[in-house]
């Protein structure tokens, strides 16, 4: 299967909405009759896949609204507590970003479902497959904007031209008319695989059609029975299966493995890479400041320290039975230079998952940092803190040429198997068919299992709660950009990070589970923009 890198070009100047340009962009504007050819076409679907690297993996932008400020990441030393505290400026570029990339995607959406009748020599099923590619892509951008802000503009043509009104949209209405309506028709004329790896195929929409119907608060048991059916289907019928172990899903040597269904691609050809997948930065704590043993270096990364998890997170692994803990994050760092007691490859620190006492830390040679939650044992003894943290491996990319280089070329994995047994698990729960929920995700944690153990990593039906589908989540798609959108989703916002981010606690109201309309798109329209409530 050939591996695509779908570029941008000139299309970020397409930003659909209440867009007032200073600038005259006539230099980077397509010639005209260009849209209604086939290259023009495929230009433009590129365009759709390109926009979104640049709000997901290229920037911290996306991270910052799904996974920091929840009940399993806060910001580190590097990283913008605003988002912790839900003080977020109404100009916050993570905000704005976010807006203006998902409304530029949607521009080029339009375009493509607007001119691709008029292409002359795309036969039928062509056309379709290509519409059907962008319509996924416009119901997954408008998913993010009514997620994230609510009522939102909405635009199913073309902006030609500087446009200097909007509209806010309901929500409901944007689910019916958008999201409903273009995944329904993707899951119809999609195939079941792509000849480019990196285009959406069938399950890959049947897959995001069972999430939204899980985040739609309107859904009842004949929806919770459809997304069950839809995430089965990815399970039983597609070729996508769960890795032998879960180190694997990572490994930075199989980006193209079989439990992923939609990959957003980064090159490795220095031309096409644009910014690069720079996720690889964000996990990492300040392992090379004043730590005996230690400096930068490639295999344990460049650390921007933008995201802490929370002792929560930490918490929440069995690592006697789970092998998650191990596969997915770094809790000991080895020596890299020789000290007076260190030999290179020597442990040089480590955190323990439960507090060790004065006398054994002081047997070893090493640093050793223990839960942040422990009690103090002196001003010798260290714990964890917002600069030293579990680091998450799933985004280290040590094929980077130097240690100092942030533009990665791993993919970013949007979707993947796993996931699909966590969503049926889930919509069987809210059914009421406990047998079936108990089934699939059941299967999932018997591949997590520590090689013996599988029999203990079992749950029973009694275990089962949303509280313990959020663990779950937690525990296999922690960093993964789904965090904020599942404890929202299943009403568990407020409660979970408040009780869990010691920085959010006391902060947030209801009027926190919408973000705050970006300035600039108030300040862009002459009509009246209402920004979101008590924002």
């Amino acid at each position: 299967m050939k591996k695509i890198i779908l570029t941008c070009l000139v299309f970020s100047i397409l930003f659909s909405g209440c867009n007032i340009l200073d600038e005259d962009p006539k230099t980077v504007l397509p010639p005209d009759g260009y849209y209604n050819t086939k290259t023009g076409i495929e230009t433009l679907i590129n365009a759709c896949y390109a926009r979104l690297r640049s709000f997901t993996a290229s920037t911290t932008n996306l991270l910052q609204l799904t996974e920091q400020g929840t009940d399993i990441f806060e910001a580190g030393i590097d990283g913008d507590v605003n988002f912790d505290t839900y003080n977020i400026s109404l100009t916050a570029g993570q905000i704005t970003n976010v807006w203006e990339d998902c409304y530029i995607g949607i521009n080029a959406c339009n375009n493509v479902t607007y001119f691709i009748d008029q292409v002359p020599n795309m036969s039928d099923s062509e056309k379709k497959e290509r519409e059907a590619e962008a319509r996924f892509l416009r119901a997954y951008m408008y998913y993010h904007l009514v997620m994230q802000f609510g009522d939102v503009h909405l635009s199913l043509e073309p902006t030609i031209g500087v446009q200097t009104e909007a509209n806010r949209t309901p929500v409901n209405q944007i689910f019916d008319e958008v999201i409903y309506s273009d995944l329904r028709y993707a899951v119809e004329n999609l195939p079941v695989k792509q000849t480019d790896y990196g285009r959406i195929d069938v399950y890959g929409a049947k897959f995001f059609l069972s999430y939204v119907l899980l985040s739609d608060e309107r859904s009842g048991k004949p929806q919770f029975e459809e997304a069950a059916r839809l995430a089965t289907s990815v399970i039983n019928e597609s070729q996508y299966t769960l890795q032998a172990k879960r180190a694997m899903v990572f490994d930075r040597e199989y980006d193209m493995n079989n439990e992923i269904i939609w990959s957003l691609q980064f090159s490795e050809d220095e031309s096409l890479r644009e910014d690069g997948n720079q996720t690889h930065l964000y996990f990492i704590p300040k392992y090379d400041a004043n730590i005996p043993g230690m400096t930068r270096v490639i295999e344990y990364g460049r650390p921007y320290a933008r995201f802490k998890p929370t002792q929560f997170m930490s918490e929440l692994y069995d690592a006697s039975i789970d092998s998650r803990y191990e596969a997915y994050w770094r809790d000991t760092w080895y020596a890299v230079m020789a000290t007076d007691k260190l030999a290179i490859g020597d442990t040089a620190f480590y955190l323990p998952k439960k507090a060790w006492g004065k006398d054994l830390i002081d047997s070893k040679n090493y640093m050793v940092y223990n839960p942040e939650s422990s009690e103090s044992l002196g001003v010798n003894y260290q714990t964890v803190n917002n600069r030293i943290f579990l680091q998450l491996k799933k985004f280290e990319d040590p094929k980077r040429p130097t240690v100092n280089e942030a533009r990665g070329t791993r993919d970013w994995i949007c979707f993947r198997v796993a996931e699909a047994y966590l969503l049926a698990g889930e919509a069987y729960y809210r059914d009421g068919n406990m047998d079936d929920a108990v089934k699939y995700i059941n299967t999932l944690r018997r591949n997590c299992a520590i090689e013996g153990k599988e029999k203990e990593m079992e749950i029973s039906a009694s275990d089962l709660s949303i509280d313990f589908i959020l663990d779950e989540r937690a525990r296999e798609l922690c960093g993964e950009g789904k965090r904020w959108y599942d404890l929202k989703r299943l009403g568990k916002l407020i409660e979970r990070t408040d009780l869990y981010n010691t920085k959010a606690h006391g902060n947030m109201k209801p009027f926190h589970e919408l973000r705050p309309i970006p300035q600039s798109q108030i300040d862009r329209c002459t009509n009246v923009y209402p920004q979101n409530p008590q924002w």
